[in-house]
């Protein structure tokens, strides 16, 4: 169903530069002063052609020829003949190493509607014409769109976990201290094996729904401009994408938790909740962050800081699941009702704060964390009224929306550790 190809990698010569200095977080996820801290540390570091310097459009000329420069003074090689890059991320969540293994591949595009490459979120325009600025001017997919298919035989994961008992082609270790290694597969048997695992299963896009987006619109004017001299082999027709077997161990989750602004809280707020939740008064966060956990697979439960008082904590337990179905939005699926981040905006944040899907993409009155205690403090601190807990929605769920034809609203998934940007960059001239 999914075509993947072997690709001759834009890769940083370990002899010229160290891996530490050189990777980089994805676009989205650093603000100005990481993005500065980036630039310092390396002339070749990878920020600097994807959070490029300058205004307006001289920002993507000058990724361009920083790339190119790059290129010129051998930091960055190609690779003489095309391969797979297997890649595997250790990074500590919540105290423990956890390992993570993918591999890059050039994977063929398709819309939504096709049913192949299935996004799971929602996208903004103008993050879209940010990225197709920079695809226009690099002629190179610069970091990875992050993949997930069905490995039901384990093909690709057995073999991944064999290469990394390789020596690798390239290593880094990043700012938090995760270790980043890569290992170039070209040999034939491995390159086919790989192949044929993801051609087996459709792929749902975990993360970089903009840079897929991208792609696409990019792809669909250079088709235009070809006209009837465009095959579908071409170079644009595919994107750079970092592929992992669903069942990894190593594929983590975070839950994304609400910080409400507001100066004062709704009228009989605990009554309206008690409508559709069973209300109980805990102790601590952490205590309602462990029932809020146990309750993973249901019923739908949340914990609630700030509601009487900057340390106060409420738990909130779906009194019937049916019911909770009865006041999501009709027309949608089944699985997008199951979902704890829809089912917490639809039944408390829209009816009681009027905090709809839209108020929660311009980020106005509800910001994230990924972290509890962030959260309590928060409230505690008064940078927020409220912050609700909620549980991190399933690779499963996810798949599900996406087998419905669904995409779920943003901030309802944190796939971590991100993929880095600058393990291999794929140009679009061949």
């Amino acid at each position: 169903m999914t075509e993947i190809r072997p690709f001759r990698g834009l890769r940083y010569d370990p002899r010229k530069v160290r891996g530490d200095d050189v990777i980089a977080p994805p676009y989205d996820v650093v603000g100005a002063e990481a993005i500065a801290t980036l630039h310092a540390r390396s002339p070749y570091n990878a920020a600097h052609i994807e959070n490029p310097s300058g205004e307006g459009d001289a920002k993507y000329r000058n990724a361009a020829t920083t790339l190119a420069q790059w290129q010129r003074e051998g930091a960055l090689t190609r690779d003489a003949r095309p391969a797979y890059y297997a890649y595997e991320q250790r990074a500590r969540i919540e105290g423990a190493w956890v390992t993570r293994r993918a591999f890059f591949a050039r994977c063929c595009l398709h819309r939504p509607e096709e049913g192949i490459l299935r996004p799971h979120e929602a996208t903004i325009a103008s993050h879209r014409a940010d990225r197709l600025a920079l695809i226009k001017a690099t002629r190179t997919n610069i970091s990875p769109v992050f993949g997930m298919f069905l490995d039901p035989k384990q093909a690709a994961r057995n073999l991944l976990t064999e290469i990394a008992k390789r020596p690798p082609t390239f290593e880094a270790i990043d700012a938090l201290g995760d270790r980043h290694r890569l290992w170039t597969v070209g040999a034939a048997a491995e390159v086919a094996t790989l192949t044929e695992a993801v051609a087996a299963s459709n792929v749902t896009i975990a993360d970089g729904h903009h840079r897929t987006h991208t792609a696409l619109d990019y792809r669909d004017e250079c088709a235009a401009k070809a006209g009837r001299r465009w095959t579908g082999n071409e170079p644009e027709n595919f994107v750079l994408m970092g592929m992992i077997p669903q069942d990894d161990p190593g594929l983590v989750i975070l839950p994304i938790h609400r910080l409400v602004q507001a100066s004062t809280l709704p009228v009989s707020i605990l009554d309206r909740l008690a409508g559709l939740y069973r209300i109980e008064q805990l102790g601590t966060a952490d205590e309602a962050w462990a029932r809020v956990q146990a309750n993973a697979f249901g019923p739908s439960t949340f914990a609630v800081l700030g509601l009487e008082g900057a340390h106060s904590v409420h738990l909130l337990t779906a009194r019937s699941q049916e019911a909770i179905d009865n006041a999501m939005p009709q027309g949608i699926s089944k699985p997008s009702k199951r979902l704890d981040a829809l089912i917490l905006t639809e039944t408390v944040l829209t009816p009681i704060f009027g905090i709809d899907r839209a108020v929660l993409a311009g980020g106005q009155r509800v910001t994230f964390t990924e972290s509890v205690t962030e959260a309590r403090e928060a409230v505690e601190s008064g940078a927020c009224r409220l912050a609700i807990l909620l549980n991190a929605t399933r690779a499963q769920q996810i798949t599900d929306v996406a087998d419905a034809g669904e995409v779920m609203p943003q901030k309802t998934t944190y796939f971590y550790p991100k993929l880095a940007t600058g393990m291999v960059y794929n140009p679009l001239d061949d």
